[in-house]
């Protein structure tokens, strides 16, 4: 009887817990998707790698012209009212403005930020001002000033090595990420994309609580939220009976012989087209412990599965030991006392009715 009223509690509870998780553990199995699909679909699908430098010939009309992505540079910096100095991005920001003279420079702050997403954004606002971190702030108003303007977004510590006049012509552009996805570094796209409306479509459900500052940034706003809605779209594109149109693909870099690894921005990198410096400012202590935890996945996993294998045998060696001496909960001394306690009581009441 009363093993059925434990497994009665553990069912009750386990619902209760996945009511209440239901969307951490969806947000984690698209994470587990993103990693486990992103490389099967890149090998299935090699025309959504962009080969650079690619030399194919590219005509110019007046149609081509309207269809090309604008020429404007978004930079964002959101400080929460600390002073901090900007002057070394002086030079990668220089650099950027040098190799591209007649585009135009965005530059963006807290103040004319929070004005533009209160403008064009209402519903995403309450989520932009309630993020704990500038990082989540930053990442969602890219992905709506690409939206809204269109142009290119390029992190600050990030220097530009070569003009980026000759991708215009694609539609939506971004390089790889390790070990799977998509990079928002930088991001080439025109206004109003497919992919960008279905990213920001999921802003609202993904602001979550995490505990850890670093996990909830990936996975509200950052680069794993990130990979998760591209593979959403690209998914939902593979689903389509009719032809891809143009305007609605999305490219990642790659070299000529279709290897992202070239064009990654990871850490302190030196690409074909961009020099990363790799400042990751917003990364804390947590972000060093799953970095940590993600260079030596083996011996976690490992270490893990033996302290699970070992509980459970105690858990076996126990329950073994306590059913051959035949014990039960009621056969403790204070459970037996109990109960003569009870029956003594129940002889006097019916002595009384009696």
């Amino acid at each position: 009887m009363r093993s059925r009223a434990v497994l009665a509690f553990c069912l009750i509870a386990s619902l209760v817990l996945f009511t209440f998780l239901r969307h951490h553990i969806r947000d984690l199995a698209e994470v587990a998707r993103t990693y486990a699909t992103f490389y099967p679909y890149i090998t299935s699908h090699p025309d959504v790698l962009y080969r650079y430098p690619s030399h194919a010939s590219k005509p110019y009309s007046k149609e081509l012209e309207l269809e090309l992505v604008p020429t404007i540079i978004h930079q964002i910096s959101l400080t929460q009212g600390q002073d901090l100095s900007l002057s070394r991005y002086d030079a990668t920001t220089t650099s950027c403005k040098a190799l591209h003279p007649n585009w135009t420079h965005n530059f963006w702050t807290d103040a004319n930020a929070s004005a533009f997403m209160a403008e064009n954004y209402p519903k995403l606002l309450p989520h932009y001002l309630g993020y704990k971190q500038s990082i989540q702030r930053a990442n969602i108003l890219r992905y709506t000033l690409l939206d809204h303007f269109g142009g290119v977004y390029l992190d600050l510590d990030v220097t530009c090595l070569h003009p980026l006049d000759d991708l215009r012509h694609l539609p939506w552009l971004t390089p790889g990420a390790y070990p799977a996805g998509v990079n928002n570094a930088f991001i080439l796209s025109r206004p109003r994309h497919g992919f960008l409306r279905h990213l920001l479509d999921g802003v609202q459900s993904r602001d979550l609580s995490w505990g850890m500052p670093y996990i909830k940034n990936m996975l509200s706003t950052g680069c794993m939220f990130f990979s998760n809605r591209w593979m959403s779209y690209v998914r939902s594109l593979a689903k389509a009976q009719h032809a891809i149109p143009e305007e609605a693909r999305v490219y990642i870099l790659a070299n000529q012989a279709g290897h992202m690894e070239p064009h990654m921005l990871r850490g302190a990198v030196t690409t074909p087209l961009f020099q990363h410096a790799g400042a990751s400012s917003w990364h804390g202590w947590d972000a060093a412990v799953i970095v940590m935890i993600g260079k030596h996945y083996c011996y976690f996993a490992a270490t893990m599965g033996s302290g699970a294998t070992f509980a459970t045998f105690l858990i076996w060696k126990m329950t073994r030991s306590r059913a051959a001496s035949g014990r039960s909960w009621c056969s403790s001394p204070s459970a037996r006392e109990s109960l003569d306690k009870i029956g003594d009581v129940e002889r006097s009441v019916g002595v009384k009715e009696g």
